[in-house]
């Protein structure tokens, strides 16, 4: 009886399945992450539009959709909230978080097209507090902004693949169990 497996949620296998607390708080960060960024467009998007055009990097065909960038990435954070909750192991969910990764290492690789100078005087246009830190500073932002990004990759691939090895060792506990009996 002492020596029956626990699940990742604590309780005895057989009981109640693994909560997943690690990869939820992930998705909440990743989740918080994605609704500052799209309130900080939202709010001022002219600005932000005005930073992507000085970054010089797309073509002025495209600056007509930056306007649409703040509101996705709030739908994005809104989309978080039901992977955190209920559908952290289900199909949307994976997608969902991988689109969001996929997003954030896209965020990274146009960081790399930007020139320096620009990005130090004009700022990476993710979050406006960030931009205010780092602009006109001799810092460098890119760097700064790899990490962090680095960070939310990092987050979202524990999200992703902690609940796989959670039911993996819950479903293990539970044959084990059911062949004790």
């Amino acid at each position: 009886m002492g020596d029956q497996p626990i699940n990742a949620g604590g309780g005895k296998v057989g009981g109640l399945k693994p909560r997943m607390v690690v990869p939820r708080v992930c998705v909440g960060l990743v989740l918080l992450m994605w609704v500052a960024a799209g309130l900080s467009k939202v709010m001022d998007m002219s600005a932000f539009v005005n930073t992507i055009e000085q970054h010089d990097v797309l073509p002025q065909e495209l600056f007509g959709m930056m306007w649409w960038v703040g509101p996705g990435e709030l739908v994005l954070g809104l989309m978080l909230v039901f992977v955190m909750g209920s559908e952290l192991t289900k199909v949307f969910g994976r997608v969902v978080l991988v689109f969001s990764m996929c997003s954030i290492i896209g965020f990274s690789y146009y960081l790399t097209l930007v020139d320096d100078a620009v990005l130090l005087a004009t700022g990476c246009g993710c979050l406006k507090a960030i931009d205010r830190i780092h602009t006109g500073m001799n810092s460098d932002i890119r760097t700064v902004r790899m990490v962090i990004n680095g960070g939310l990759v990092l987050l979202h691939l524990i999200a992703l693949i902690g609940p796989v090895t959670a039911m993996r060792r819950y479903r293990a506990g539970v044959a084990a169990a059911e062949a004790e009996d």
